[in-house]
């Protein structure tokens, strides 16, 4: 039987936030899920279909940074918020510290319990979800422009096909956590003392190491010998990123209203730390599996890990969810607020 998947072609969204954990350049990729999760939502309510998982695809992104002398390192170009208006032309308003980015992004989204065929139908709920995405933030940032929105119930490989016409050219966010894993494994056995943020700053950072430049009559290097700088390669191939791919719980869920200065009175509240892991920026023509694009949410204990394919389907906790009606509204408003 063919599923069917939400298709969001070429959205352009202006002034996203471009700054997760200690990452820069690209949102997290909970703020995509947060965006299905809101739409899920309302759609759920007037149309009984729930979208479930998030694919994305980067066609072009543009980081707001310059070089202050024209070169060396590059800084984020800030703004004044809120503008200065003539009733306040003597107050100098204040700078926010923040990273935004231009980005043009595509989404593809699992939609499970769609049931309408006929063309009029199919047309009113492409209609009824653009409109709905226009209504909503896309992390952090305006949504411009939304190419089009399609509506596919086709088996695997006409799928891959027409995603392929679609979508390309554009590059997809794999997650490669196992690659950290297997990293940090074999750093151990070479390094007792190895931590697992040491494994993930391979990935992460750029590193040069000295190669001496020997002379004729040199045999080994003393402290007068030049050396050559060559930059280390990563400890796997692949266009590798940090990403920031979580929430870690860093306190008990604190009732409703204990906790002052929250958003509202209503949704219990739990302080988190952002979750870090690698990525691959892979190109769509490589993808074989439609269920290898998604990103689930997969919540256990305390931790919220967004994490890819039939791992993340599998190891999805959704039973603590249900036990507690109160757990269950705190859920949905924090996957919401990630939108």
């Amino acid at each position: 039987m063919s599923n069917a998947y939400i298709v969001f072609e070429r959205i352009s969204v202006q002034d996203a936030n471009c700054i997760a954990g200690f990452t820069y350049g690209f949102p997290a990729i909970s703020h995509f899920l947060g965006f299905g999760h809101a739409l899920s939502r309302k759609l759920s309510v007037s149309q009984s279909v729930t979208l479930q998982g998030c694919a994305l695809i980067c066609h072009q992104h543009q980081i707001h940074a310059y070089q202050p002398k024209g070169f060396g390192d590059y800084v984020f170009a800030q703004s004044k918020n809120p503008p200065t208006t003539r009733a306040k032309a003597k107050e100098t308003p204040p700078i926010i510290e923040e990273g935004k980015m231009n980005m043009t992004v595509s989404l593809v989204m699992a939609c499970p319990d769609l049931n309408i065929s006929r063309t009029a139908e199919i047309n009113a709920l492409k209609q009824t979800i653009h409109d709905l995405a226009h209504q909503h933030r896309l992390a952090g940032g305006s949504i411009e422009k939304i190419a089009a929105v399609h509506v596919l119930k086709l088996d695997e490989q006409k799928l891959l096909k027409k995603l392929k016409r679609l979508l390309l050219p554009g590059f997809m966010l794999m997650d490669r956590s196992d690659l950290l894993a297997n990293h940090y494994q074999t750093l151990k056995q070479q390094q007792l003392d190895a931590e697992l943020m040491d494994a993930w700053l391979d990935f992460s950072a750029l590193k040069y190491q000295a190669k001496p430049k020997l002379k004729e009559d040199e045999l080994e290097a003393s402290d007068k010998t030049e050396a050559e700088w060559l930059r280390m390669d990563k400890p796997a191939k692949g266009w590798l990123v940090p990403i920031n791919n979580g929430y870690k719980a860093i306190s008990p869920i604190y009732p409703a209203g204990e906790v002052a200065n929250t958003r509202d009175s209503t949704t219990p509240v739990c302080f988190v730390e952002a979750v870090h892991s690698i990525g691959e920026w892979r190109s769509l023509h490589r993808i074989q599996h439609v269920s290898d694009m998604l990103w689930h949410y997969r919540y256990e204990q305390d931790w919220y890990i967004c994490q890819q394919g039939e791992q993340a389907q599998s190891e999805l906790v959704t039973n603590e969810l249900e036990d507690s009606a109160t757990d269950d509204d705190f859920n949905d408003d924090f996957l919401s607020s990630l939108n």
